[in-house]
């Protein structure tokens, strides 16, 4: 069936929302522009007027007197205040640059022309040397400019707020119109918001329907490939993706019992490859070596040994044994090495009774303890010691691997303990940690501490109950979602 872009479900909720949300949307902006632009103008004006209040209560009073008393008193008591006129001029042109009104313009800049007159008028004071001219000057000219300037500024002051009034009204008028309208806009936009939506969610609801229907026969064992009558691109795609989902399923469905027989093949080909062949020669010429020097008693015990420990490594096919099994098959191991090494090698065990039944994938203990030999006891060259413990923390347990052989460096105990496994040394470990978090989960395996001092230190960490999926007997027919994610997952666990 041919889909068009404007029959695709992402399309029409997005149609949806913009008819819902653009029209409030627009009225919001209208309102903040109003807002923002009133504050604005708002915030000049009152701030002219402000500034203008301040100058016309000061400025008359700071001219005046200072005036008379240079007048009065002479140059040489009293200075001109050229400073105030300076300060008023700079306070003008401030003005000049907010406001926006003709009249007050003009205002500002009359002022400011008086002000230049006031500073001429001061100067001829200045030179003017009879008291009597001095004081009619003062009085016919300074005292008339600054009565003047004081006049505009009042003035000037009063358009001001009247232009703040303006722009309330403004405002006021404004809003009142959004809001007027704000119910007409709103009816209307929700008769055709509610009639777009009520047509799109039965549009959905009936594909969903047969989709769920389908669905609900596949739940059966019906896998059906009909096709849903539909014009939405999406269900569409789901219906195609159910359809070659429920043909794959079916192809997994019968090779998963096939597939389980492969798991549990690969897992104990897995298990079996730790076992280091050399170990297995070495023991053999050592039995050997022993036959020749007629120390029948040691060859005895050392074949017993070496029966006990490959007994423990097949364990009848179970990749999960009991920590007591896991430990009698390192104890084999440590025996036969302590033949080989009867003056360089002790070792402990000391594991609680109590622990005895809980289990551990097998083989976890051997790699670490060949580790400890190989790459630590033997590189000392002197009497090595190794000793096995275990203890409980919380729902985990905790079985140590010490021997006192040269140290790991640092990079080594970093780079093992952010699970990066390097060379021929970190082979077994890496094999070690990737089954125990197979079995126990990424927050399970192995975590390291070496020091030149103290020895090395390796220590598995499993948790009381193990959840072995593949020693699960499957004897029946997989069915529904459930069963399809157990044949992802051992799948995944092939791959």
């Amino acid at each position: 069936m041919k889909t068009e872009k404007r029959k695709t479900l992402k399309w029409q909720l997005n149609k949806l929302l913009i008819i819902a949300v653009a029209p409030f949307l627009l009225m919001t902006v209208i309102l903040i522009t109003l807002l923002v632009s009133f504050n604005l103008s708002n915030a000049e004006v009152l701030r002219n007027a402000m500034t203008a209040t301040e100058f016309n209560a000061e400025f008359k009073h700071n001219i005046d007197r200072p005036m008379y008393y240079y007048v009065i008193r002479g140059k040489n008591t009293a200075e001109l205040p050229l400073t105030e006129v300076e300060r008023a001029e700079e306070l003008l042109n401030r003005l000049r640059k907010t406001t926006t009104g003709t009249d007050n313009l003009w205002r500002i800049q009359s002022m400011l022309n008086m002000l230049g007159n006031l500073k001429k008028y001061m100067f001829v004071i200045e030179k003017t040397k009879l008291y009597d001219d001095r004081i009619r000057i003062l009085e016919k000219d300074i005292y008339l400019i600054t009565q003047l300037i004081e006049r505009y500024m009042h003035d000037y002051i009063y358009h001001e707020v009247a232009e703040l009034s303006r722009l309330h009204t403004r405002l006021s008028r404004d809003i009142f119109r959004v809001i007027l309208l704000s119910p007409f806009a709103t009816a209307l936009l929700l008769f055709f918001v509610v009639r777009y939506a009520l047509r799109f969610t039965r549009r959905i609801a009936e594909d969903i329907s047969q989709l769920a229907a389908k669905i609900q026969l596949a739940g059966g064992g019906d896998f059906a490939k009909s096709a849903i009558n539909t014009e939405i691109t999406e269900i569409m795609t789901l219906d195609e993706g159910f359809n070659d989902m429920g043909s794959r399923l079916r192809t997994l469905m019968e090779k998963e019992r096939e597939n389980q027989v492969a798991l549990r093949k690969a897992e104990f080909e897995l298990l079996q490859s730790q076992i280091n062949p050399h170990f297995l020669y070495n023991t053999l010429d050592s039995i050997v070596w022993l036959a020749e020097s007629e120390r029948n008693r040691d060859v005895v015990t050392m074949t017993s040994l070496l029966s006990d420990f490959f007994r423990g490594s097949l364990s009848g096919g179970r990749e999960i044994i009991t920590i007591e099994a896991e430990k009698n098959q390192v104890s084999s191991y440590l025996d036969i090495q302590k033949i080989r090494y009867s003056d360089i090698l002790e070792y402990t065990i000391d594991i609680p009774p109590e622990l005895y039944g809980y289990e551990i994938p097998k083989l976890t203990l051997q790699p670490l303890v060949e580790n400890a030999i190989y790459h630590g006891i033997k590189q000392k060259r002197s009497l090595g010691k190794i000793a096995i413990s275990a203890g409980e923390e919380g729902t985990d347990i905790l079985i140590k691997v010490w021997n006192n052989g040269s140290a790991m460096s640092p990079e080594q105990v970093e780079t093992f303990g952010r699970g990066v496994f390097t060379g021929h040394t970190g082979l077994g470990l890496k094999n070690v940690d990737k089954r125990l978090k197979l079995y126990c989960g990424d927050s399970y395996g192995l975590s390291f501490r070496s020091d030149a001092d103290e020895g090395t230190t390796i220590t598995v960490t499993i948790p009381k109950k193990i959840e072995h999926q593949s020693q699960k007997k499957t004897t029946k027919p997989l069915k529904k979602q459930k069963s399809f994610n157990k044949v992802q997952k051992n799948i995944n666990l092939l791959s």
